[in-house]
């Protein structure tokens, strides 16, 4: 018994140092962590902005949704419900799927055609309706692009942080033209763009305006939008297939370093009072 003892032991010994030379079998390895998301500084912002509440905008709205992109849309206050233009509910489900609402005045007003009193009371009250209605309202945009020194004081005045115009960026080659604003817009309360989107604007006209200011520095290229239409319904117009395969496009340019953002994305601000109905700027 005791030789068997004697036997076991070593045997046990001997296993223990077989194993111990043996390569060791690898742990269980846990879920690799996926590598946190960088985020890059994009060279040009896109902006996407829709003017007038026109109806067709809840349409134009979804459009930017299923590629991904978010706009902002420029509403008169005192026209929603009417013929032709958004619903109250309408444009509450534009701003609950993340866009941008911002002002226009009250009725679509043409601010150059007004004294500075009347036209800090159209953009104020306009601002001040919005508000109310609970949307977070940040920028504001010309009507027909018409600005002058009082209206841009207004417009500072009623508490916008920023505003754009229409115009101002070229939309044909030339030589030293200016093919985007800056990064930082020098004069945030006259935002340019490159003319209204017209019905003849061709698919090829919009990725021109983009891939130029691309390759001269990027910065910040606003499009000026008004009805979206499948067939020529104006001017003012876009036809649906050519706006859905122009943000097709739009979308696959940020591995490019091209972004869609809102205005109010771009400018920051937080949300600043209306002043009092009685004051006047």
């Amino acid at each position: 018994m005791r030789v068997l003892g004697r036997t076991l032991c070593l045997s046990s010994l001997v296993s223990l140092l077989v194993l111990a030379t043996l390569p060791h079998a690898p742990a269980a390895q846990a879920e690799p962590r996926p590598k946190p998301r960088t985020t890059r500084t994009p060279e040009l912002v896109v902006a996407l902005t829709f003017d007038d509440g026109d109806r067709s905008h809840a349409m134009a709205a979804r459009l930017l949704e299923r590629h991904g992109l978010r706009g902002t849309f420029y509403v008169n206050s005192g026209d929603l419900g009417k013929k032709g233009k958004l619903t109250r509910a309408q444009l509450g489900a534009i701003a609950k799927a993340g866009h941008e609402i911002g002002g226009h005045t009250v009725n679509h007003e043409r601010l150059t055609d007004l004294g500075p009193d009347e036209q800090a009371a159209t953009i104020c009250s306009d601002r001040r309706a919005l508000l109310g209605m609970g949307y977070r309202v940040r920028t504001f945009a010309y009507p027909y692009g018409a600005v002058d020194a009082s209206a841009r004081q207004a417009a500072r005045d009623c508490g916008y942080n920023a505003a754009r115009t229409i115009g101002g960026i070229a939309m044909k080659p030339c030589g030293g033209c200016v093919v985007a604003e800056p990064a930082r817009p020098e004069r945030v309360y006259e935002i340019r763009t490159p003319g209204s989107v017209h019905d003849d604007t061709s698919l090829a006209d919009m990725k021109r305006y983009v891939i130029r200011a691309e390759q001269n520095g990027g910065g910040l290229l606003p499009l000026a939008f008004h009805m979206v239409c499948a067939k020529g319904c104006g001017s003012y117009s876009v036809r649906t297939k050519v706006l859905d395969q122009f943000l097709g496009w739009l979308a696959t340019r940020e591995r490019r370093g091209t972004a869609v953002r809102t205005i109010a994305d771009v400018t920051g601000g937080k949300v600043r009072p209306v002043p009092a109905e009685s004051v006047t700027p």
